[in-house]
């Protein structure tokens, strides 16, 4: 971590990896600051509390490392497989992703079923991207890669709930040989509508 990284952005990335690593609850104010460095004078000037700065992370950190791990969309030339291939190889080959899983998905059962304002937020990316997969699948439809019987938004859903699944397992069950078994039965299930 830079020393010179302004405070804000410091606490952002601190608050990320303490609540990813460990959980909203377990994370303490006290433990992100000690981590930063900062005295806690130095975060509410920042932040008005610990709910706060979650939601700033959510939005800032957590959303945009969503669009790098499940990156649901085709460069141009490239296939809808071969698109999928390539964010599946990607996330398997992401440490903290294999071991710890989505951040995203630990965070909404965490935190959906005990507020309103995480579930609404956490609950409107997770629908964006069901939308993001199902353009892309609908897209290879389109293009003829795919036969015009795929379920686009059913096979979106089933690809992004069983990763989910996959990537919740226990640290000692988790692995990327594991997951990439994973993401090859998804992509061999998905050749049954190809043309």
């Amino acid at each position: 971590m830079n020393k010179k990284q302004p405070t804000r952005e410091k606490l952002l990335d601190i608050t990320f990896d303490e609540v990813y690593i460990h959980g909203y609850t377990a994370t303490s104010v006290d433990t992100i600051l000690k981590k930063a460095g900062i005295p806690k004078g130095s975060m509410y000037h920042h932040f008005k509390g610990k709910k706060e700065l979650v939601l700033a992370m959510v939005q800032e950190r957590l959303f945009p490392k969503m669009e790098l791990f499940f990156k649901f969309q085709a460069d141009d030339g490239v296939s809808v497989t071969d698109a999928l291939r390539g964010t599946f190889a990607g996330m398997s080959k992401n440490k903290p992703l294999i071991t710890y899983g989505c951040p995203l998905y630990r965070l909404m059962v965490e935190l959906s079923p005990v507020d309103e304002t995480f579930d609404l937020l956490l609950s409107s990316r997770v629908t964006q991207m069901q939308e993001n997969l199902a353009c892309l699948l609908q897209q290879g439809v389109e293009s003829g890669e795919f036969k015009e019987t795929l379920p686009s938004r059913a096979v979106a859903n089933y690809i992004l709930e069983s990763t989910w699944g996959v990537l919740s397992l226990s640290p000692s069950l988790s692995s990327s040989k594991h997951f990439v078994r994973h993401s090859k039965f998804i992509l061999d299930t998905l050749a049954i509508y190809t043309n």
